[in-house]
């Protein structure tokens, strides 16, 4: 019997050894916070088309970079080019949440000319804001530019060139 005490003793002892001690329940301190920022969609909307206006071609001693500024000022009409014709920036009206700053992404791309076929492109790189701020007129909208060059060679086809500008914002 004193063998079978010993035994059920050792068990009982395992037993309360194997089993963890319970402590009571801690809070963090200080407590964590939650927060969500809820904001309108964005919407964009092409109001009006960048124009280079007309560019005669004469004897180039190279590739030419003409541009349209955000402004809508014309530059490069130099060394062999003649330009004429109306020239504007391209405009677009972002809306969203007030206050808020907008990045604003636009990427190269090309024209192509719509005259011959489409078969000759020119090169065009976009010039956007890199962001646009909202101010307290998010919800009506702020209006920014979007200017533009595009490269052209003696080599260059005459005709209409035309061509999307890829223009995203986000917050």
């Amino acid at each position: 019997m004193t063998k079978f005490v010993r035994l059920a003793a050792l068990a009982a002892a395992a037993t309360l050894a194997a089993t963890p001690a319970l402590a009571a329940p801690v809070a963090a301190s200080p407590a964590a916070k939650a927060s969500a920022r809820i904001v309108k969609p964005l919407t964009l909307t092409a109001t009006r088309d960048l124009d280079f206006g007309t560019i005669v071609v004469g004897t180039l001693s190279g590739p030419q970079t003409v541009a349209v500024s955000q402004g809508g000022a014309l530059s490069g009409c130099a060394g062999g080019l003649t330009c004429s014709g109306t020239v504007q920036s391209a405009q677009y009206k972002v809306t969203g949440t007030n206050n808020f700053t907008v990045n604003v992404t636009a990427t190269a791309s090309n024209l192509t000319n719509t005259t011959s076929g489409g078969n000759e492109l020119l090169s065009f790189t976009p010039d956007a804001p890199a962001t646009v701020a909202l101010g307290n007129s998010g919800a009506s909208g702020v209006n920014f530019t979007v200017g533009g060059s595009i490269s052209i060679a003696s080599t260059t086809v005459d005709g209409l060139y035309k061509g999307d500008i890829n223009v995203t914002v986000d917050y």
